[in-house]
């Protein structure tokens, strides 16, 4: 099995053990969503990410109130596509160029940021065009007033093994409907 893929299940294991109330996962994406994805962003998926969307393709959550890590929820294809069309067209013309060497390429947006956590505006997203100190596939934090701090993870995978032990650590406390881990911000 897939490192992304077993260490999705290990927190989803646990987001179900201690938010019995959380929305339900949805069963994985298909072929045709990955393809679809990538052609609607314009996106080379990296494969951790496939990994992840194949063993659940994000929650059924229609009001968004039970995502689970700091209020965010995974993201479904759809919204993955919707969210980055949105932001790439709301505010992709006011990216500016970050001076070198830096985590990132760019300020504010990238077309090349791929969201697939959210809450309210901010989302948890993969970077795929990072900046000389950064690294193809890294895992950043994107408020709604992106002021954007180090990145969480450098993988998608790192990130979901962060976010795993950090809950089996005790750094979580449940607030609500939500895991909330003060360390992913």
């Amino acid at each position: 099995m897939n490192h992304t893929a077993r260490e999705f299940r290990r927190l989803r294991d646990t987001i179900e053990r201690l938010l019995p109330g959380t929305a339900p996962f949805r069963p994985g994406a298909t072929e045709h969503d990955l393809d679809r994805l990538a052609a609607e962003t314009g996106l080379t998926l990296p494969d951790d990410l496939c990994a992840l969307l194949r063993v659940s393709a994000g929650q059924d959550d229609p009001d968004r109130l039970h995502g689970p890590l700091n209020f965010h929820h995974f993201l479904t294809v759809d919204e993955m596509i919707g969210m980055h069309r949105m932001l790439t067209d709301a505010v992709g013309d006011l990216a500016t160029p970050v001076e070198q060497p830096a985590y990132y390429r760019w300020t504010v947006w990238s077309p090349s940021w791929l969201p697939f956590l959210a809450f309210e505006g901010d989302c948890y997203l993969v970077d795929l065009d990072p900046g000389e100190r950064g690294t193809r596939g890294q895992v950043v934090f994107r408020p709604n007033v992106p002021d954007l701090g180090a990145p969480q993870a450098s993988s998608l995978a790192a990130f979901l093994t962060r976010a795993a032990d950090l809950v089996e650590a005790g750094r979580a406390s449940v607030e609500e409907s939500t895991l909330v881990l003060l360390d992913l911000y």
